[in-house]
């Protein structure tokens, strides 16, 4: 379980990181919104906060909230499961000790209780398992969707590059302030999920019928 905890505090991080390779320089477009003004260079270039982002960003908090309530779920059923064996234990051992069971039951009892343990070890591995699947699917969903929005975004800007800048992976040494693009990406990301939220019941009818 603890190979998959808080995994999607770092998940937004990779998303990002991943949305911001292998951009092709798109064509300038005219935009009703100003650029931030470029340096020297031909080059039009911004970036984005990756902590901000994070903070910030709807659908990236939605994911959190949903994965840390699985994963609660998951550990709340093996520490039950891990309380009803030491009682059962517990219980076998008092038995043992004021000489209450035969040689025959002592061995059942045993075996059986051997068995308990192995299921709860194999009941943890399956709801880790369950767990590090849900975390690949949220990293590639929001992967996708970053990657989606920030191609449109540099398209419609006239961006050749929009760099991901965070403060614990950072492979943006310097940037100028009038370079931050990172408000207006988390606003428009917003305003697309919310959007996306508000017809996802919609969409859930259509299919029912």
């Amino acid at each position: 379980m603890k190979a998959v905890r808080n995994g999607l505090l770092t998940l937004s991080v990779a998303a990002c990181f991943a949305a911001c390779q292998n951009n092709e320089a798109p064509a300038p477009k005219q935009s009703n919104i100003e650029a931030p003004a470029q340096k020297g260079s031909g080059l039009k270039i911004a970036f984005v906060l990756i902590d901000t982002l994070t903070n910030q960003y709807e659908l990236y908090k939605d994911a959190q909230e949903k994965f840390q309530k699985k994963q609660a779920n998951a550990e709340n059923t093996i520490n039950e499961k891990g309380k009803s064996f030491a009682a059962q234990v517990q219980s076998f051992q008092n038995r043992v000790q004021k000489n209450q069971i035969t040689q025959e039951e002592y061995n059942n009892e045993q075996a059986r209780l051997g068995k308990f343990q192995q299921d709860i070890q194999d009941l943890q591995t399956r709801l880790s398992n369950t767990l590090q699947e849900e975390y690949a699917k949220e990293l590639q969903t929001l992967t996708d969707t970053i990657q989606s929005f920030m191609k449109s975004y540099a398209k419609e800007k006239g961006y050749d590059f929009i760099l991901c800048k965070s403060s614990g992976i950072d492979q943006v040494l310097y940037a100028d302030e009038a370079y931050d693009v990172t408000e207006e990406v988390v606003a428009a990301l917003n305003k697309r999920y919310a959007k996306d939220k508000k017809n996802a019941p919609k969409k859930e009818e259509k299919k029912s019928k």
